[in-house]
């Protein structure tokens, strides 16, 4: 735009050729907003200059507003900016000159500078932000009682790459005002801009000022105002907003972590357009997919086809469990956990994963509405950038997380607690309920919502456990019926079928008996009569030491082999009650001559239990046991002592864990485990003690015994590979059976 054009067209002031601009944004033409050169102007009544001089005048939309200043410059590097300039604004002073080069002997009270945003300028041999180079030569023009005025991208009060300019404000100057101006001021863009003041006098505290409708200076107050102190790490208005800070005390009245010391933070990766193909390998996520704390797949996703990936891709493929929420626009979306074992989704550079063995737990805390909630403000408070804040993952890393008084986290997770015994999870139950006593306690004094309300998570996941544990034992129970029907069934068929045989019948008449009996007593089962002594007469023969089991063991043994070969003729055969008898075995053995047998010695040595183990039925200051282990396992022996020994009973699994404690580090402390240990090793070879036959009995719970209670689950393959290991671990077992 020149001269002759402004004088074709009549333009004669600025506020026409504002008009002109806002006509003829597609010629590139730019100008001040007023909302800008008003606060500037407003800033000068206040400080009340005698000379000025302005960086970067453009077309003196800031300049004219501070005619009234005596003695005034506008500097600017454009020369047909600089001309236009003198035509609409003929009495004001202009010079053509680079501002960064520009020097006078004379400083300043008043320098206005707003620089071009986003650039990298060369000068004096160095190539460097321009936001920085202006800063700096503001700075320098300052007389001994002068302000700057910057106007700057909101990302200059957050931003890393200006920590040093930040700092040198506030050791060697002062910074008085930051006003916030709204997304939008500068038309067509996203730029988020503030105005700084800065004076070469000491600042204690810094006001700011949010600019809306009809927004005054001379007549606004300050939102709130920082102390010099607090502006260390970055300045915006959010981060440092009351509002905010009241999310934090409300954090700091609780126990809390940082959520880095938790999980593991990964950000996705970028893909460029190539990369992005309509089939692949793995299917592309970006923030569009996390909906509503669902996985939304559309078909316009994209994917990617690659096979090798090096370690940061390999950190962005989603695994079971992972975390994912979008890095920024924190106002509308939830988390979205992934439960798909597939691994064949990756997220791209604007998705955040959170994974982990405490993932469960952080989980539990964020579907919690106060807890979502709570967790998004933190993200925006530590947010940096204008246009599209966005959280870094160093502070993702600080965002606290409420951490409840429980000493395992991992206990959050619905698969850790299915591996638990019965009596484990009602004592964690028992935990949670005391709890939540509290804080209803301390509800009436103060609510402690995001605990209450992951407190009553953790709660529906243990009684889901807990309910499933119960359904659990119940078909345990009604496969053990079921066996012992069979064994009735065996028997009335055994009375049954002596009985007919002995009968002075046809061969064909006795069959026709036989199968009316058959069809009497078993319903849908067809098999043939066995005798139990043909099954112990094999078991012998690969087990040496037969009768050296208990009794109940003999009994359980043949019972389970008979059980296996009639299951084996049914349809789609189930060999729950096979695997479950064989475990009964194991379950007799280790019950009798370990765990009934050392509770027995306690009373024969007249063992003062309270006394002999009171470290490992002791609590620390705290309130928790010394341990919570062999507190749970004192208590348990303590209430045994108190029963008749037929009543005396360790679930097969507890036992297996109790044994283990004997090979940690806790006995070095636990009195009990230490007899229990001594106890054992009087009664068995060290080797019962080794992990490895540990493992053997975990894994013989773990993937068949527990196993044994989902119907149709224990086919032949199963119960042959369980017979065979049932098999090792019972030889292991009385191998190592001192006889004396």
């Amino acid at each position: 735009m020149t001269i002759d054009e402004l004088t074709s067209k009549n333009i004669k002031t600025l506020a026409d050729f504002e008009l002109l601009s806002n006509r003829g944004r597609q010629e590139g033409l730019f100008f001040v907003p007023d909302t800008i050169s008003n606060i500037v102007a407003d800033l000068a009544n206040i400080s009340n200059p005698k000379n000025a001089i302005v960086l970067n005048s453009n077309y003196g939309e800031i300049s004219s507003k501070l005619s009234e200043i005596e003695s005034l410059v506008s500097i600017d590097i454009n020369e047909n900016n600089i001309e236009l300039s003198k035509y609409l604004n003929p009495k004001l002073t202009f010079i053509n000159s680079d501002p960064l080069s520009y020097s006078l002997s004379d400083k300043f009270d008043f320098v206005v500078t707003f620089p071009p945003l986003g650039q990298r300028l060369e000068f004096n041999g160095r190539r460097t932000s321009s936001e920085i180079l202006y800063i700096e030569k503001a700075l320098d023009m300052l007389n001994e009682n002068g302000e700057a005025i910057f106007i700057l991208s909101s990302n200059f009060l957050t931003a890393p790459v200006y920590a040093e300019q930040r700092n040198l404000i506030l050791n060697n100057f002062g910074l008085s005002k930051i006003i916030s101006l709204p997304q939008g001021t500068i038309r067509n863009t996203g730029i988020e801009l503030s105005i700084l003041v800065v004076s070469k006098a000491n600042v204690l505290k810094t006001d700011y000022y949010a600019v809306n409708q009809g927004f005054n200076l001379k007549k606004a107050k300050p939102t709130f105002s920082v102390s010099k102190e607090e502006l260390i790490e970055r300045w915006d208005l959010n981060f440092h907003n009351p509002q905010n800070q009241k999310y934090q005390e409300q954090l700091n009245e609780n126990e809390t972590q940082k959520i880095g010391d938790l999980v593991e933070i990964c950000l996705g990766i970028p893909f460029n357009q190539e990369e992005r193909k309509p089939k692949g390998t793995y299917k592309i996520l970006s923030p569009r997919n996390i909906l509503n704390g669902f996985l939304e797949e559309t078909t316009s996703d994209n994917f990617i086809e690659k096979d090798n990936f090096n370690t940061r891709e390999q950190k962005a493929i989603l695994r079971k469990g992972d975390i994912l929420f979008p890095r920024f626009n924190r106002e509308k979306v939830t988390i979205y956990v992934h439960n798909l074992d597939d691994n064949k989704f990756i997220a791209n550079q604007h998705i955040v994963i959170l994974r982990g063995k405490n993932a469960e737990y952080v989980a539990t805390y964020l579907n919690t509405d106060s807890g979502l909630s709570l967790f998004n403000q933190q993200i925006k408070r530590h947010a940096r950038g204008g246009a599209l804040p966005t959280i870094s993952i160093q502070d993702l890393t600080n965002i606290q997380i409420p951490i409840l008084p429980i000493a395992d986290l991992e206990y959050a997770s619905k698969s850790k607690l299915e591996k638990l015994s019965y009596q484990q999870l009602l004592d964690i139950k028992e935990k949670y309920d005391l709890l939540k006593t509290k804080y209803s306690n301390l509800k009436n004094e103060k609510t402690v919502s995001p605990h209450e309300e992951q407190l009553q998570s953790l709660q529906n996941t243990l009684q889901q456990v807990l309910s499933n544990q119960q359904e659990h034992t119940r078909k345990l129970t009604i496969i053990e019926s079921k066996i012992d029907d069979i064994k009735t069934v065996i028997l009335n068929l055994s009375v049954d079928f002596k009985e007919i045989q002995n009968l002075p019948r046809e061969i064909e008449d006795k069959i026709s008996r036989l199968n009316q009996k058959l069809e009497e007593q078993i319903s849908n089962l067809h098999f043939e009569q066995k005798q139990i002594d043909s099954y112990i007469k094999e078991i012998k023969n690969w087990f040496d030491y037969y009768d050296l089991l208990e009794s109940k063991s003999q009994k359980y043994l043949p019972e389970a082999e008979y059980i296996f070969d009639q299951i084996s003729k049914l349809d789609n055969p189930d060999y729950s009650p096979f695997i479950l008898q064989y475990c009964r075995a194991l379950e007799n053995e280790l019950l009798s001559k370990i765990f009934r047998a050392y509770v027995q010695s306690l009373i024969n040595r007249n063992i003062d239990f309270e006394k002999q183990f009171a470290w490992d039925l002791g609590k620390k200051d705290s309130g928790k046991p010394n341990d919570e282990n062999t507190f749970r396992l004192s208590k348990h022996i303590q209430k045994c002592l108190t029963k008749n020994n037929e009543e005396w009973f360790f679930e097969l699994g507890s036992m297996e864990v109790n044994l283990r404690y004997l090979t940690g580090r806790t006995i070095e402390k636990s009195p009990l485990l230490q007899d229990l240990k001594e106890f054992v090793l009087d009664r068995f070879e060290k080797e019962l003690l080794n992990i490895e036959y540990l493992d053997e009995i975990k894994t013989i719970i773990r993937d068949y015994r527990n196993q044994s209670a989902h119907p149709n689950l224990m086919d032949t393959e199963k119960a042959t590979t369980f017979h065979k290991q049932m098999k090792e671990c019972l030889i292991n077992l009385m191998e190592n059976y001192k006889t004396k």
